[in-house]
């Protein structure tokens, strides 16, 4: 198979590119989502010969699936309706294409700043035109955009006017004027005194400046580079994907998800109602539930990783979708989460999970409460994927016959529950999480199917952990180790999270002021911890007889910045705390125990705990002993099987 080539193109070659069709767009990809300044900064590099990273293209062959497009933007006709308007010289394509993978946001920024390429529309935020300013001194400013509506109030759109000012348009005045003809022109035309007001020209040396900057710039638009990989058409999409996995690409990176997205389209176009994969997770994302985990803007692959999670636990379910990847891998079922496996999940599956998504959104909500006691986000979850694993086996149970699972929803929960932190706390999934997750739902799956073969629940609970101590073979977290994590700076990684979980979940009313709500997703701002001994007042108490627990370096470990120190709090409260000990808080705030006890229990601080903020800095060090070692409790019984 031939491999992938890598090249490079020129500003102009690449205008070529989109003009003629020979690079197109696939339509699943997200629209133009730069900023002005985005393209500003982008334009800027050109000028300067900077790096400006690369595209990956993808040649297609004759009978190619894929629906492509020429670089659009939004736009408005006369009769105010949006419209695409395309960046195109012709409606017809040349023999060879390619699909622009990655790298439409640089491609379709160059179409606007050296093609002239903008909506009319003065509503859009790049209907106008990009101007070099030389008579600007600071190279950070010499890269001007100008609203449609101002070129033509100061007559920009002709020469003259810009070239007394100092601006050269970065695309030219002149219908198809090829660039290397454009700026020779402009190379003459910035000493020429007929471009001026009264045919004065600047003064010799400010004119050499800005002559010497117009040169600097057109030298930087010839000899600017974009790489390009080139993945010949004999790859077929689920190489594709693998590529995308191994390579380090820069920019708004395309992403497996928009493969699916594009194949989901096209399967579904004779349908009633075309499936739109990222408008259906945007949709998804509303559901109690699936708040904070479902946004095609945000890991869209965790919902697309679920869906295809349900497909490895059904019993019954359609068979996978070609890929083109050889009869033998078509042939076998679908077993990870993966980016192969994502591109075989069938689409009858799809529309069967879309059609019952109240399902899925109920069991993600049951398991945020489940492991953790509330609601939370993907982001504050270690190893968010293995969510899909309880999900999976709620959708199991619902759409598979009675039979095929004679076990109840309390057997699953106690067996996922001491499964998910296990797994969490071990570090079980830093390495393969994707292929992982598909043999655990497996796995899990075996053991519940086992439920019959036990009379009792403690007898099942018994087996189920005996099987657990065999399939995680890291042995479980010992109280000690615990307190050891909870006391020292905050972990890395997946341990971190895992370690703060319990204290963000179960977060609901604000310490000082029980009347805001600190919660997920009612929070505005989402959950904030915040230090309970204040690091402003630490650095300043961290002399003397305290020096020996609050330096780091001479307690060693850093009790400060560890979880042990840490609670949920508003931001509003933390002012009022900050660089005050917890003491004199409680003290002038006239706060008891009994009127706080729930906020304080969810925050694991027992009345004995509370006791120690009150009596001052001597308790300091047993206040977080004591706190770390109920934290630690409680993380050592999520991790038994309790029916």
């Amino acid at each position: 198979m031939s491999e992938v080539n890598v090249t490079s193109v020129s500003v102009a070659e690449l205008l070529e590119k989109l003009r003629s069709r020979e690079w197109l767009i696939p339509k699943f990809q997200r629209e133009f989502v730069w900023t002005v300044q985005d393209v500003i900064d982008f334009t800027h590099s050109i000028l300067f010969t900077r790096p400006i990273g690369m595209a990956t293209i993808w040649a297609q062959s004759d009978n190619s699936q894929l629906e492509l497009e020429p670089i659009s933007l939004s736009d408005r006709n006369s009769s105010g309706d949006m419209v695409p308007i395309r960046f195109c010289e012709t409606e017809v394509n040349p023999k060879k294409i390619y699909a622009v993978l990655d790298g439409r946001q640089r491609c379709t920024a160059i179409a606007i700043v050296f093609g002239g390429f903008h909506p009319k529309d003065s509503r859009f935020k790049h209907s106008g035109r990009y101007f070099l300013n030389v008579a600007e001194e600071d190279t950070t400013k010499q890269v001007v955009f100008l609203k449609e509506k101002e070129v033509k109030q100061n007559g920009f759109d002709k020469d003259a006017a810009c070239i007394a000012s100092g601006l050269f348009p970065l695309s030219s005045n002149i219908e198809k004027e090829q660039m290397l003809g454009q700026w020779y022109r402009y190379v003459q035309a910035i000493k020429d005194p007929a471009f001026y007001s009264n045919g004065q020209l600047p003064e010799a040396k400010e004119l050499d400046r800005r002559d010497a900057i117009l040169k600097k710039a057109f030298d930087g638009i010839i000899k600017t580079q974009l790489a390009v990989y080139i993945v010949p058409e004999l790859f077929s999409l689920d190489e594709v994907c693998e590529i995308f996995e191994t390579l380090n690409i820069t920019g708004v990176k395309v992403s497996t998800v928009d493969l699916v997205h594009s194949w989901l389209y096209a399967d579904t176009a004779k349908d009633a109602r075309q499936f739109l994969l990222r408008d259906w997770i945007d949709e998804f994302g509303t559901k109690d539930g699936a708040i904070g985990w479902a946004s095609s803007m945000d890991r869209p692959e965790l919902i697309v990783q679920m869906a295809t999670a349900c497909h490895i636990a059904l019993d019954t379910k359609p068979k996978p979708r070609p890929t083109h990847a050889g009869p033998k891998k078509d042939s076998e079922e679908i077993s990870s989460v993966k980016a192969a496996d994502l591109l075989r999940t069938p689409t009858q599956h799809w529309k069967n999970v879309t059609d019952n998504d109240t399902v899925l959104a109920e069991s993600l909500k049951d398991f945020q409460t489940l492991v953790a006691d509330g609601n939370f986000p993907w982001s504050d979850c270690p190893y968010p994927v293995s969510a899909n694993i309880y999900v999976a086996l709620r959708y199991h149970a619902y759409a598979d016959p009675t039979d095929a699972h004679p076990w109840g929803r309390d057997d699953l929960n106690a067996i996922y529950k001491a499964f998910f932190w296990r797994n969490a706390l071990t570090n079980r999934y830093d390495q393969g999480p994707l292929s992982q997750v598909g043999a655990d739902i497996k796995e899990l799956k075996a053991w519940l199917k086992k439920r019959r073969e036990f009379k009792s629940s403690n007898q099942w609970a018994t087996e189920t952990t005996r099987l657990l101590d065999s399939y995680i073979r890291t042995p479980i977290p010992t109280k000690d180790w615990l307190i050891e994590q909870l006391t020292d700076e905050v972990p890395q990684g997946a341990l971190g999270k895992a370690l703060r979980l319990p204290l963000v979940a179960k977060a609901d009313k604000d310490l000082l002021d029980s009347k805001r709500k600190i919660g997920f997703p009612l929070s505005s701002s989402g959950v904030e911890m915040h230090h309970i001994y204040p690091r402003g007042w630490c650095q300043i108490n961290k002399v003397g007889k305290l020096a020996v627990l609050l330096d780091k370096d001479k307690a060693g470990r850093d009790w400060v910045n560890s979880i042990a120190n840490l609670m949920p709090l508003s931001r509003e409260s933390n002012n009022l705390w900050k660089n005050k000990p917890p003491g004199q808080v409680l003290v002038e705030m006239e706060l008891r125990y009994e009127q706080l006890q729930d906020i304080l229990r969810s925050a694991f601080i027992d009345k004995e705990c509370f006791e120690y903020l009150r009596k001052g800095e001597k308790y300091i060090k047993v206040f977080w002993e004591r706190r770390a070692a109920l934290m630690a409790d409680d993380l050592i019984k999520r991790m038994a099987i309790v029916i």
